[in-house]
């Protein structure tokens, strides 16, 4: 009994800290209100419709700047009178480091935080808002009872070197991804295979099973866990949660590989969260 209390708490610990951090953090997927693709030369932002990059807040100015994209490097440029702060320090020009850089450059203006990102060969502005009604408005999210048949233990088998997969996101990007190796197990009577990807603590699975769509987000769910153990991993999907894209239409989400396709329901983990929101 006090095992399965354990657990249970475990998991609803797991829960409500990925609740917290989409309540509290201003950059959280609830808070993001626009993604721009770069066009190279001048990309012109602020409130105006005018500019090729509009910011619908009235308190972004009509004409803040440009970001400047040319040779893969994205140059910012503020407008006099302009005030934007760059990771806290106020900035009139500077070229910015993206994303997938080591220590990023946030910039603010307004209620606005906007940062360069980079999606294979392509530059975007994504942009948040710490306004923003969805974060402000959030109630929580929606999980499957938790159910420790569901929590498994698989057999652990690595690729020897390790195999590269090309995985496309949802804006059409492709790029290579290294898998070391992948998960075998049964489950409801079927044996399940999931490609693993390497993460810093341990191993990550983005997969599809028939839930998809009817009770679970359309686009699959991520699951991620410790590093395997003499060949073993233990795969817990009441831990199974939405990619960013289950909440918001300008995350620039990877789908699972065709390999990841579960031939039995998982209704464990969390379920859809927008239909229940809206």
């Amino acid at each position: 009994m006090t095992s399965d209390k354990s657990y249970e708490d475990e998991v609803l610990k797991f829960r409500t800290e990925r609740e917290t951090r989409l309540r509290e953090n201003e950059r959280s997927w609830l808070a993001l209100s626009g993604l721009f693709w770069l066009e190279e030369g001048n990309n012109t932002f602020g409130s105006d419709p005018a500019n090729d990059i509009q910011c619908q807040n009235a308190s972004v100015p009509a004409h803040a700047g440009v970001f400047q994209y040319r040779n893969n490097a994205v140059t910012l440029k503020v407008n006099d009178g302009v005030n934007i702060t760059c990771n806290g320090t106020d900035v009139k020009s500077k070229i910015l480091r993206a994303d997938v850089e080591e220590n990023p450059d946030f910039l603010e203006v307004g209620s606005m935080i906007i940062v360069a990102i980079r999606r294979g060969k392509n530059c975007l502005i994504r942009v948040w808002d710490r306004e923003s009604p969805d974060r402000k408005n959030f109630t929580g999210l929606k999980h499957y009872p938790i159910n420790p048949d569901y929590r498994i233990t698989a057999t652990f088998i690595p690729y020897d070197p390790p195999r590269v997969l090309k995985i496309r996101d949802v804006i059409g990007e492709e790029y290579e991804v290294e898998f070391p190796g992948f998960a075998i197990f049964t489950m409801g009577g079927k044996e399940c295979r999931l490609e693993a990807e390497k993460t810093e603590d341990g191993l990550f699975f983005n997969f599809y099973d028939p839930t998809n769509g009817n009770g679970s987000y359309p686009g699959g769910r991520f699951l991620t866990t410790p590093p395997p153990t003499d060949r073993e991993v233990v795969i817990d999907f009441n831990m199974a949660y939405n990619p960013p894209c289950a909440y918001t239409d300008y995350a620039t989400c990877p789908l699972p590989p065709s390999q990841n396709r579960l031939p039995v329901r998982v209704p464990a983990g969390e379920m859809i969260y927008r239909h229940h929101h809206e």
